[in-house]
């Protein structure tokens, strides 16, 4: 039986627009989805209620069989019941541990030699040996960025929701991780659902898109279908040229 991700987010602002999001997608095998959109759009906040971090006023989230939230019957699990890892926008890395501490922060439950294990096989992976014993102050942006992706998914999680990942890099550290984040999420096959505002991060590494404005989902489909035939110009103007968008490829 396909197991989906089901989605149905109202979340009220005393001051700002009402985010109201309903999606549905497929969780089953890997896949990477996109949330585009301008600033202030409700992309995060669509990806805090998913993982539990945002409380929203109505609607219900389910993985599979599994009910994380419903508002109508007062559901609502805890993010460590979830099974998900999040990847936040300025990483959140822990400055009093070192390299090899932040990245075994989610196995505490783990035996030492498994932790052990997981780790090194983490560092391999992520261009990171050597660096273990190091603080986060005594990396580059794109060492602690891969430090905080390997803290994501150290413990395996069922699904990967990544906040703008890339976007506390510069222009060229951007672009060297772009083909290596898709790399990595292929290699973990994971079902990761990824906030963006850049269409070029879109067709790096994307399967599906999901384009929200003013709160609410204007288009979803995959990145061909919505580039090439956006359903209106706010979307055409959101995703930008099919030229711009997707012409990196995965």
């Amino acid at each position: 039986m396909t197991r989906f991700l089901d989605a149905d987010i109202e979340r009220h602002f005393a001051a700002g627009p009402t985010i109201e999001a309903a999606f549905r997608q497929s969780v089953a095998m890997f896949s990477v989805t996109a949330l585009i959109g301008p600033s202030g759009c409700g992309k995060t906040t669509v990806l805090r209620c998913l993982a539990g971090l945002d409380c929203q006023q109505r609607g219900h989230i389910a993985f599979g069989n599994e009910v994380w939230f419903d508002a109508e019957k007062r559901i609502n699990r805890r993010p460590q019941q979830r099974g998900i890892g999040y990847l936040f926008q300025e990483y959140a890395l822990f400055p009093h541990l070192t390299v090899f501490d932040n990245i075994a922060f989610g196995l505490a439950r783990t035996a030492k030699a498994e932790v052990r294990q997981r780790v090194d096989e983490l560092l391999k992976m992520l261009q990171l040996s050597g660096l273990a014993s190091r603080y986060p102050h005594q990396l580059s942006g794109g060492q602690q960025q891969r430090v905080a992706l390997a803290r994501t998914v150290a413990p395996r999680p069922r699904l990967l929701l990544l906040d703008e990942p890339l976007s506390a890099l510069d222009a060229p550290t951007r672009s060297e991780l772009r083909g290596q984040l898709r790399d990595l999420l292929t290699a973990w096959a994971i079902p990761t659902i990824i906030v963006t505002h850049d269409p070029a991060e879109v067709g790096a590494f994307a399967d599906e898109v999901i384009v929200l404005s003013n709160g609410r989902i204007r288009q979803q489909g995959s990145v061909q279908l919505v580039f090439d035939q956006p359903v209106d110009t706010e979307v055409a103007r959101i995703v930008g040229s099919r030229r711009d968008g997707i012409s990196e490829g995965k």
